[in-house]
């Protein structure tokens, strides 16, 4: 793969996964305790609000361009014989982490999405929905920003131009 190739997805990888990284450092840091102050059912009425419309678009496709642009850098990589192995792992690692929140998203998150709806006014319902998805918002959200940083160090290694064929000590090189 040529080096502008792998320069623009990981280019794309970085914006989306920071977007990504942006957006829910805004809910672990300003939401969430703004929620738990204001209450399970003032916390289920914003969410419901915010999934419909734009909301449901929204982090549907930031979501989606982070996995898949991340994903595409790591297996570019892969296919770059030129690069050094240990020099791969920022983008394998952020994209093993796109993998976990992409698991926790639709494994855990999406359905407690359905079982708000489902709990209505229920008072109890609701404070045990939102308790079981602060915990996991929490682990998804620390896993975005880590997978964000890594992304990040991957494109310093692709944009930094250099062809990291051999690793060279002294007269001895060694290929990875």
């Amino acid at each position: 793969m040529s080096s502008t190739s792998m320069k623009t997805l990981a280019a794309g990888a970085c914006l989306f996964a920071g977007i990504l990284a942006g957006v829910t450092s805004n809910r672990a840091l300003v939401e969430l305790p703004a929620w738990e102050r204001i209450g399970a059912t003032g916390w289920a009425d914003f969410t419901r609000a915010e999934n419909h419309g734009i909301g449901a678009v929204f982090y549907l496709i930031i979501g989606f361009l982070a996995l898949v642009l991340t994903l595409a850098t790591a297996l570019a990589f892969r296919l770059d014989r030129s690069s050094r192995r240990f020099l791969r792992f920022p983008a394998y690692a952020s994209a093993l982490l796109a993998i976990a929140y992409a698991t926790i998203t639709r494994a855990v998150l999406v359905p407690a999405a359905f079982r708000l709806r489902a709990a209505g006014s229920n008072v109890d319902a609701l404070q045990q929905i939102f308790h079981r998805v602060e915990q996991w918002w929490g682990i998804n959200d620390l896993l975005h920003v880590i997978a964000f940083g890594l992304s990040l160090w991957a494109f310093a290694e692709i944009a930094s131009g250099s062809k990291q064929g051999t690793l060279t000590t002294g007269a001895n090189s060694a290929h990875d």
